[in-house]
């Protein structure tokens, strides 16, 4: 059982590097000409159509198989933790600028562990809330660069950014009951669902009209495919194997430390002291909330 929960919190952790990954391909994209909001499309909507290929190849067309109850809540999932998780995390970046979003996000640590406490029973000890602490607070130092003055306020872009922490982890909360669904076939209803609701609102076809370039497309492939059909799968995966709900945030959170290094080596951005201590602060998190894990103390 121990050796099975470790493989599972290694795909957790393979998720994050993965996702560590999404501002690579973000960058790209925008720098040929699409918004956020195409952004957002892009990613569970190319997601959804690579997920197919990928499904028939590890088992056919037995995995598009899923009872009524699986629907549900794929649709949920698709609706309320790609949709509207997407939307509010770009709604929060118009009105508040990406760093302030970005803080916001690193919230959800904390509603899925009060979310564990509440539905799972997960003890909060010592050791997790320490661990969390410091997660939240070596996030923050990382996305700012220790640069607190570049943070914005709007009533509505914070309520906006909180609400993406929430729905980011509402879906870590509910992918947990799904363990007798295949990972794939979770991945890909939800991406389904959710691409269908923000294509009606958003439109995204409308950028369209002019035709698109190979780059722009392979981007798009690579985007759909590596942070996303790839990330989830393996975060789904490993959410199957019966983990500790409210300790899978702060492994994910290697996301953090992945998409600052991808920064200052691929884009150029500054790597300060604070961004490194930051960096120190999220490795260190991981290393904490691993210790003594079978304690009933942590």
């Amino acid at each position: 059982m121990a050796s099975k929960k470790n493989k599972g919190y290694l795909m957790i952790l393979i998720a994050g590097v993965l996702w560590g990954s999404i501002g690579f391909f973000v960058s790209i994209l925008q720098s040929l000409g699409a918004d956020s909001y195409t952004v957002a499309f892009l990613r569970i909507g190319v997601g959804a159509i690579l997920i197919v290929p990928i499904m028939f190849i590890f088992g056919g067309p037995k995995l598009f198989r899923i009872d009524g109850k699986g629907l549900a809540l794929c649709l949920v999932l698709g609706l309320f933790s790609q949709a509207m998780f997407n939307f509010s995390y770009n709604e929060a970046i118009g009105n508040v600028g990406v760093a302030t979003a970005s803080v916001l996000l690193y919230t959800s640590p904390v509603f899925v562990c009060i979310m564990s406490r509440i539905f799972f029973k997960e003890k909060i000890g010592a050791i997790k809330l320490l661990a969390l602490i410091i997660n939240i607070c070596g996030s923050v130092i990382t996305v700012t660069n220790g640069n607190f003055g570049g943070l914005t306020f709007s009533l509505y872009g914070v309520a906006a950014g909180v609400m993406a922490g929430f729905l980011y982890g509402l879906m870590t909360i509910i992918s947990s009951t799904m363990d007798e669904y295949h990972p794939l076939t979770i991945v890909f209803y939800s991406f389904l669902f959710g691409a269908i609701v923000l294509g009606a609102v958003i439109k995204p076809w409308r950028m369209f009209d002019n035709g698109v370039n190979m780059k722009f497309v392979m981007a798009a492939i690579g985007y759909g495919l590596i942070p996303t059909a790839g990330s989830y799968f393996f975060y789904m995966k490993g959410l199957s194997m019966k983990l500790e709900t409210s300790r899978v945030p702060v492994i994910a959170s290697i996301e953090t430390v992945v998409a600052a290094c991808i920064g200052i080596i691929a884009l150029g951005e500054a790597a300060g002291p604070w961004k490194l201590f930051g960096i120190c602060c999220v490795l260190a998190s991981i290393v904490i909330m691993n210790l003594n894990k079978n304690k009933k103390l942590s």
